[in-house]
């Protein structure tokens, strides 16, 4: 059966994402996407993970771009990039002596974790892929942006967990670390089982190759 979406191929599509995850990505593909579809205004929308999914099924999102996750409705979709999850610290702490960290080397560490946009959805997710059986790692929520946090860490006053994908422009006071085990797919998800037009230029674009993680 083809679910049709209430957004139509016309001049606009809305695209969500999850917690800045496509920050460092998509501009490429985006820019493609302009040159191929000048008459068509996409709308980027930041959202907390568990609204994406059935904000597309409902037709309010032409595509959502998220970790891969269980959903009881079958969506067709696409795996984007690969990420894994890192932790952040200074170059002295002890952490960033290591190569890799052992999920159980964290717990008693405390995380700065920013209060503002989704940083305390998406710390979560990452909390979720290291330790998923487990009590929630210690955090200390803080005003900051991403930029703020990461100079934070590189100022000594924690640690933080960020996506190797976001790991692009970081000083050379901080270490990033990747934690054992903790990899995930990010895929794109829509609501028609056969798209057309804009939509279906889109997925062609960002799907071709699959996209550098």
């Amino acid at each position: 059966m083809i679910r049709k979406s209430h957004i139509s191929s016309g001049a606009q599509l809305a695209i969500g994402c999850f917690a800045s995850i496509c920050r460092n990505h998509l501009g490429d593909e985006l820019l493609d996407f302009a040159r191929q579809c000048p008459d068509v205004e996409l709308g980027m929308h930041e959202m907390p993970r568990a609204s994406l999914l059935p904000a597309l099924a409902k037709g309010e999102l032409a595509l959502a771009i998220l970790p891969e996750t269980q959903w009881s409705g079958a969506l067709p979709s696409a795996e984007l990039w690969q990420d894994r999850v890192m932790v952040a610290a200074h170059r002295a702490h002890p952490l960033a002596q290591l190569s890799t960290i052992m999920p159980e080397r964290l717990s008693g560490e405390v995380f700065l974790v920013s209060r503002q946009g989704h940083g305390g959805d998406m710390h979560r997710f990452l909390t979720q892929r290291i330790l998923p059986d487990e009590p929630s790692l210690d955090t200390m929520l803080v005003d900051l942006d991403q930029g703020a946090l990461m100079e934070a860490v590189a100022a000594r006053r924690g640690i933080a967990l960020i996506c190797a994908s976001h790991c692009d422009d970081i000083g050379p006071a901080v270490a990033m670390r990747p934690v054992r085990d903790a990899d995930f797919a990010v895929r794109a998800y829509w609501n028609d089982d056969a798209p057309q037009g804009p939509l279906a230029a889109l997925i062609a674009i960002l799907t071709t190759g699959q996209m550098d993680g």
